[in-house]
């Protein structure tokens, strides 16, 4: 009784939090803090303090990490709805005209045993990106596929795509386009 009791008082504080903080259409978010220390003894290089949007933490690529953490999950688990439209929205940092990078946005049927593939759209940092040495909010609108299913694979992730200098990705968000027709 006691455990119940505990139970009832602490899911009734969790519903005290402040409800405006995430909006009613946000599927995931992350800004990087919380990865640190979950992901096992394996280092993952791309995970960084070097530079950071906000907290301490970002994501890059560079020569020898070509792909950076991101989001990774089956759309049946991302939403109670089949989800038409996605945005994808995170900052970036290109610390020159010369830097270049992308931010993916993948999905794939992992039923398929070849062409797999029913979306691939790249965010090409170099053309988007106006200004350099400091954040700047990239999005993009992401039709999902026809063809998807719940069990189809969506990835969104950093892409170095061949560039020499370092690119970082921080405060990655996925939300249901509102204006989704």
């Amino acid at each position: 009784m006691k455990n119940w009791l505990a139970l009832l008082l602490l899911a009734s504080l969790a519903s005290c939090g402040d409800s405006t903080s995430t909006p009613a259409n946000s599927l995931a978010s992350n800004n990087f803090e919380s990865v640190d220390g979950w992901m096992g003894d394996t280092p993952q290089p791309s995970l960084t303090k070097e530079k950071a949007h906000s907290g301490a933490y970002s994501v890059s690529v560079r020569p020898g990490i070509d792909y950076s953490l991101g989001y990774n999950n089956t759309l049946g688990r991302m939403s109670t709805s089949r989800p038409e439209k996605i945005k994808i929205s995170g900052w970036v940092y290109l610390p020159s005209p010369q830097a270049s990078a992308q931010l993916v946005t993948e999905i794939k049927d992992p039923t398929l045993p070849t062409n797999n593939v029913l979306l691939w759209n790249g965010i090409d940092l170099k053309k988007e990106v106006k200004k350099f040495n400091e954040w700047q909010q990239v999005e993009r609108v992401i039709t999902i596929p026809a063809t998807a299913k719940a069990t189809s694979t969506l990835k969104v992730y950093l892409w170095r795509a061949d560039d020499s200098q370092p690119v970082y990705l921080d405060d990655l968000s996925l939300s249901l386009d509102n204006e989704a027709k």
